[in-house]
């Protein structure tokens, strides 16, 4: 598509209290690697990307000497295509009943242009995304001035009604908790803008079906998906209790499910893959299953539990 400039807003790194020196290389590969295609990267701090919330800097700051790379202190303004018709800008991550706001002021007063289309590309959380509301997030009506506003930070796609706020969701998916709807947002010279899905990632599958269904034509559909290579599968069993213990789950697991659940009237077993019983459950295992659990459950404030788990 002969795309010359990408940006990133935030949440580049997953672990806010440190990095393996694997993932710092292999970001500073990819970086090296844009540059040989000749692929200009801006990049702004998202929440997960800083030890300190409050903090210009975050772990982004390393590449911001690479010479393709751009890493916002606070804001950039970025030129879509030749800048003619559009400008995009990028705040990075502040808290949001922290100093967001003053930046945000900034950033109408000192580099919107009246004469183009504003686009603004933010990390942050805001009333209407999510099914509850909550007295930490920003209100919709802060953003009038922008032509749209692009979001980061909540994983799932989704536009806030009655507005021209749309988070784009995150380039992959990361656990069972989230939809397929990942890729990237293709912004065009004259102001457009396209979603791409991503094609190459591995996704997470969620198969419904009745107990009475749990036959050889799910076990030769799960072998299917795993020879594919593509998907982790979850299956979720209807039955009632009575016949809940005749589901032989082991079968479903060696056809290539990587979950099982068995789902009745009164309560919700859930199995895990046989493999899983030999991954080292290490303080970086539980965060992740912590925030697996998070996104299932729809609990929004996924920080508070990680700082205590952090702590292990």
């Amino acid at each position: 598509m002969n795309v010359s400039q990408i940006a990133i807003c935030g949440d580049l790194f997953l672990s806010r209290p440190s990095q393996t020196l694997d993932i710092l290389l292999a970001v500073h590969d990819c970086l090296l690697s844009a540059a040989e295609q000749g692929i200009n990267v801006s990049i702004a701090n998202g929440n997960h990307d800083k030890v300190s919330l409050e903090a210009n800097r975050g772990y982004c700051h390393i590449y911001n000497q690479h010479p393709n790379v751009l890493v916002a202190d606070d804001y950039v303004t970025l030129p879509i295509g030749d800048g003619r018709y559009a400008l995009l800008h990028m705040i990075a991550y502040f808290p949001e009943d922290g100093s967001f706001c003053d930046k945000l002021s900034d950033l109408k007063r000192n580099a919107l242009d009246g004469s183009k289309k504003n686009y603004l590309y933010i990390h942050e959380g805001i009333n209407g995304a999510l099914s509850q509301p909550s007295d930490k997030e920003l209100p919709a009506n802060i953003f009038e001035e922008f032509e749209r506003v692009f979001v980061a930070h909540y994983h799932n796609r989704c536009v806030i009604p009655k507005t021209r706020i749309e988070y784009i969701g995150s380039a992959r998916q990361h656990n069972f908790g989230e939809d397929e709807e990942k890729g990237y947002t293709v912004l065009y010279n004259d102001g457009s803008h396209e979603f791409i899905q991503n094609r190459a990632n591995v996704r997470y599958k969620v198969i419904d079906v009745d107990g009475d269904k749990v036959d050889i034509h799910l076990t030769d559909l799960l072998d299917e998906i795993k020879e594919s290579g593509r998907y982790r599968t979850k299956v979720r069993v209807h039955t009632t209790p009575e016949k809940s213990a005749s589901i032989n789950k082991s079968i479903l697991l060696e056809a290539g499910a990587s979950k099982v659940e068995i789902i009745t009237e009164a309560v919700e077993q859930i199995e895990v893959a046989s493999s899983s019983l030999f991954e080292k459950f290490d303080t970086g295992k539980i965060r992740e299953t912590y925030e697996e659990f998070c996104q299932e459950k729809q609990i929004e404030d996924v920080e508070l539990g990680l700082s205590y788990l952090s702590k292990i």
